[in-house]
C-alpha cells in the first residue's frame, strides 16, 4: 500500500484546520451574515433565510481550498496575488454552480461562502494587536464585549459602490477591506487598556473608542459579505430587480469622555 505523500498530508491538515483563534466568534460571524441579508436583493435574501441552518452547517464544515490561505494572511493586512487568484476562482465556481442542475446545493454553498469575507475586517487578528499575553487578554475581552452588545451595534453602509462591483473585482475589493484592518488593530491595542491594565468587557461602554473600533469593524464585515454575495449572484444571472439602492448612513460624531 502506498504511503501518503507529506505534501498531501500537509494540504489535508490545512483544509481541515479550524478558523484561527483570533477570528470573529461563531455567534458574531453568523450575526454579521444575517445583517448582510439586509443589503441583498430580496429574492436572494429570502432563499438564504429558507436555508439558514444548512448554510451555517456548511460554513462550519467548509473545506474551500482558499480558506486557510485567507486565514494565514489575516494578520498581515494584505492578500497575496496567489490568494486573490485562488479567491477569484472559488467565487467564479460558486457562480457557475448556480447555473448548474443542483440549485439548492449551490445556493447553500454560496451562503456558506460568507466565511471568505467575514473575518477580513476583524481588528483582533491584526499584527498591530501584538502576540503577547496582553494581546490575548484584549482579544478575549473585545470579543466578549462584541458578543454581548451585538444588538446595539448599528450597521452602516460604508461602501455603497461595493454593492455594484462585478465578480472579477471582488478579490481586489476584499484586499482593500483587509488593508484597512491593521490600523484598527493598533487602535484597539491602545484603547483597550487603562494604565497598562486590560479593560474587562463590562468596563467598556458606548463612549469608548473600543466601541468605535467594534462598530466600524462590524459594518465593514457586513459590507464585505454582502458585496461578495451580490457579485456572485449577479454573475450567475440572479434576480437583481428588487435590490434597494444602498444608502450611506453617516454616524453622528460623538464626544469621548473618560471618567476620572
Amino acid at each position: 500500500m502506498k504511503r501518503p505523500r507529506p505534501v498531501v498530508l500537509l494540504l489535508s491538515a490545512m483544509l481541515l484546520a479550524p478558523s484561527p483563534v483570533g477570528a470573529w466568534p461563531a455567534d458574531v460571524s453568523q450575526r454579521i451574515a444575517k445583517d448582510a441579508l439586509r443589503l441583498l436583493p430580496q429574492s436572494l435574501a429570502e432563499i438564504f433565510r429558507t436555508h439558514e441552518l444548512e448554510i451555517f452547517a456548511d460554513a462550519r464544515a467548509s473545506k474551500m481550498k482558499v480558506l486557510p490561505l485567507l486565514y494565514a494572511e489575516l494578520p498581515k493586512g494584505r492578500l497575496s496575488p496567489s490568494t486573490k487568484a485562488e479567491l477569484g476562482q472559488e467565487l467564479a465556481l460558486r457562480a457557475k454552480d448556480l447555473r448548474g442542475p443542483d440549485f439548492r446545493a449551490s445556493v447553500i454553498a454560496l451562503g456558506a461562502a460568507y466565511r471568505l469575507a467575514v473575518d477580513l475586517a476583524d481588528p483582533a487578528v491584526g499584527e498591530g494587536l501584538g502576540s503577547d499575553g496582553k494581546a490575548g487578554a484584549i482579544r478575549r475581552e473585545f470579543y466578549a464585549f462584541v458578543s454581548a452588545n451585538v444588538d446595539k451595534i448599528p450597521v452602516v453602509v460604508v461602501s455603497p459602490e461595493s454593492m455594484r462591483l462585478e465578480l472579477d473585482r471582488i478579490p481586489a475589493f476584499l484586499d482593500e477591506v483587509i488593508g484597512k484592518t491593521p490600523a484598527q488593530s493598533t487602535m484597539l491595542r491602545e484603547e483597550a487598556q487603562e494604565g497598562g491594565r486590560v479593560l474587562r468587557a463590562a468596563e467598556i461602554d458606548f463612549r469608548s473608542p473600543v466601541f468605535a473600533v467594534a462598530s466600524t469593524a462590524y459594518s465593514r464585515s457586513v459590507n464585505a459579505v454582502a458585496a461578495t454575495w451580490i457579485a456572485v449572484w449577479r454573475k450567475a444571472g440572479g434576480d437583481m430587480q428588487r435590490q434597494k439602492p444602498p444608502r450611506l448612513i453617516k454616524p453622528r460624531p460623538t464626544t469621548i469622555r473618560r471618567d476620572e
